[in-house]
């Protein structure tokens, strides 16, 4: 029996460090699966698996480093049902936007402003009512007061860009000519110490080809 112990407790350790590896790691996954993501999987049935693992891991939205911003609105008409929010900026000289939070097919909230944002009802302040956004216009209608907008002179550098992916609404078709997600989750360790995980899917001629997780802990300090 004395024999046996030694025996006993490597394998015992063995399978501790099998079932979960410690402290902060890097790993990549190009066979099998990992939280339900399949190796192999198109654009859309990985959507699909994401939107599965989603309430599991606790995160809600993935980003697609595909989505470069737009210097004109007409492309967006077909997006924005897909996405919760659309950010519109100047692109030249002093930082101001306007951010349109969506909620069903109406714009909940407009917020203005350069690094702190305000609230408001609409927006241009000083456009035509048939121009101007507002708060409850349906988000069908915004891709033709957008194009008004971007005739005005003073709005004619503002750029576009769409929000992050979110996981409850449907799937963009668009997202087939990215090959580049992320989204990134967290856990608590224990009392002190919690876990973040960051999240790239690599795409490879329509079909998911790696995955990369990169594991950090961080002491919570009270």
């Amino acid at each position: 029996m004395k024999r046996l112990l030694p025996i006993l407790l490597v394998l015992f350790t063995l399978v501790a460090c099998k079932k979960e590896k410690q402290g902060n790691y890097s790993e990549s996954i190009t066979k099998g699966e990992k939280w339900g993501i399949r190796i192999g999987s198109s654009h859309s049935e990985v959507f699909a698996q994401l939107q599965k693992a989603g309430p599991t891991l606790d995160f809600q939205y993935v980003s697609i480093f595909g989505h470069k911003p737009f210097t004109s609105p007409e492309a967006l008409n077909p997006l924005l049902p897909y996405y919760y929010a659309l950010t519109i900026y100047n692109n030249t000289g002093t930082l101001d936007r306007a951010v349109l939070l969506f909620s069903g097919n109406k714009i909940e909230q407009i917020a203005v402003g350069g690094g702190l944002t305000t609230g408001v009802t609409r927006w241009p302040a000083n456009a035509a009512d048939d121009t101007a956004i507002k708060v409850d216009d349906p988000v069908s209608a915004l891709a033709a007061k957008l194009i008004k907008i971007h005739q005005l002179p003073v709005y004619s550098s503002y750029g576009f860009v769409l929000s992050d992916k979110p996981l409850n609404k449907p799937y963009d078709p668009d997202m087939d000519n990215q090959d580049e997600w992320q989204f990134g989750f967290s856990d608590f360790v224990n009392a002190s110490v919690t876990g973040a995980s960051t999240v790239t899917l690599h795409f490879k001629a329509g079909k998911l080809e790696r995955i990369d997780h990169d594991y950090r802990e961080g002491q919570i300090f009270n």
